[in-house]
């Protein structure tokens, strides 16, 4: 039974990079769609960017930090420009930044 399965997943496999050989060298009559993601630089935001975006939330540190899921010492850091954020919480904050209803498209409800 399992060579089986191997041998339509090997199978599978086969004829899908065979036909993508003979596409990138334009002999097949495949018509395949293509999608380009252009992804901006993260962002650089500093400690006045970040409390500027909490305080128009209407959030305190402590709800801010467990929004973006980090400690509120982080935000605190962060704030004071002691620290940076780094990577996802960059993104995360451009999210929170540049969208209507931030909140609610992290599933965030304030009553």
């Amino acid at each position: 039974m399992k060579n089986t399965s191997n041998n339509k997943l090997f199978n599978s496999l086969n004829k899908g990079l065979n036909e993508a050989i003979e596409f990138s060298e334009g002999k097949s009559n495949l018509k395949l769609k293509q999608t380009s993601i252009s992804v901006p630089k993260l962002p650089n935001f500093k400690g006045k960017d970040i409390k500027n975006i909490r305080t128009k939330l209407h959030l305190t540190q402590s709800v801010f930090a467990n929004t973006l899921g980090v400690s509120e010492k982080t935000v605190e850091a962060w704030e004071s420009g002691r620290n940076i954020p780094q990577g996802p919480a960059q993104r995360m904050l451009f999210v929170l930044k540049n969208n209507s209803n931030p909140l609610d498209i992290l599933g965030i409800k304030v009553s």
